[in-house]
């Protein structure tokens, strides 16, 4: 059996301007496919972000920065109201694939995991369980030092399951409306889709710089390239693409960006 693990992005499944507000065209368009899978056999595993349910107000209390003396309350506040908004999205998320016949199992981080970035603690074994698709998300966690708590991104949980989940053959990154990653601005007319993705390709981006609190497209790349040298493909392709991205999971041809696996972990899927 192989596994894939699928990143749904938090502008790809919010409005990241509007507090709260859920977009579930992509998990509409994901949900079938996914049931396909699962009928064939795939393990899968899906990631998803925050978007304007935890970005707007972790950025405004500074909880990416963790605890600050002279923030106290309004920051425990802000925890709080964070991990409800990210229960209730992922509720929504939930919904729609159950509503396909999907069965899921969702881990929260906030209860299995410690830390934030690559090196976060926590048990992954949980995600083995055979027969359902595994769902967790970003997630303000605890800390065990002076900062209390932080934000455990989607993007360092998709490295970790993606590189510990030993039958992973591919990982996906779902972009909002653009088909991969381009050498500048996709809103530039002269910007081009970078189809092949190594160590020396060149590209600028200012995606999402201004409302992710975790890094944005540059650290999907750094996540991207650190899952591919350790063994998996990895995929940027439109979210909302629903044939192009079928095209991807089942073997055939596709629009996007790769990132190619290193060539001693071979595994099949191929694109």
């Amino acid at each position: 059996m192989s596994g894939v693990i699928i990143k749904l992005g938090g502008a790809l499944i919010t409005d990241k301007d509007e507090l709260r507000t859920f977009r579930p065209e992509a998990v509409e368009t994901l949900a079938p496919i996914l049931g396909d899978l699962t009928s064939s056999g795939t393990r899968v595993t899906i990631v998803h972000g925050a978007g304007s349910f935890g970005h707007i107000e972790a950025k405004e209390a500074g909880l990416a920065g963790g605890h600050d003396p002279e923030r106290s309350h309004e920051q425990a506040r802000a925890v709080d109201s964070v991990r409800e908004s990210m229960s209730t999205l992922n509720g929504m998320v939930v919904g729609i694939l159950e509503s396909n016949g999907i069965d899921c199992e969702v881990h929260p981080p906030r209860e299995w995991a410690e830390g934030t970035g690559p090196g976060f603690t926590g048990d992954i074994e949980r995600f083995k369980e055979p027969g359902k698709v595994h769902l967790t998300f970003g997630d303000v966690v605890d800390v065990n030092d002076s900062t209390r708590f932080g934000i455990l991104s989607g993007d360092h949980l998709m490295e970790r399951l993606a590189i510990e989940m030993e039958d992973t053959t591919l990982a996906v990154f779902l972009l909002n409306g653009i088909d991969g990653l381009y050498d500048r601005d996709p809103k530039d007319p002269n910007a081009t889709l970078i189809e092949s993705f190594t160590t020396d390709t060149s590209y600028t981006t200012s995606l999402d710089s201004d409302k992710d609190v975790t890094g944005g497209m540059a650290l999907k790349v750094e996540v991207s390239t650190r899952i591919s040298s350790n063994g998996p493909r990895v995929a940027f392709v439109n979210g909302l693409d629903g044939g192009n991205l079928r095209q991807l999971l089942t073997g055939g041809d596709y629009k996007g960006t790769v990132f190619e696996r290193a060539k001693s972990h071979e595994r099949g899927m191929d694109r």
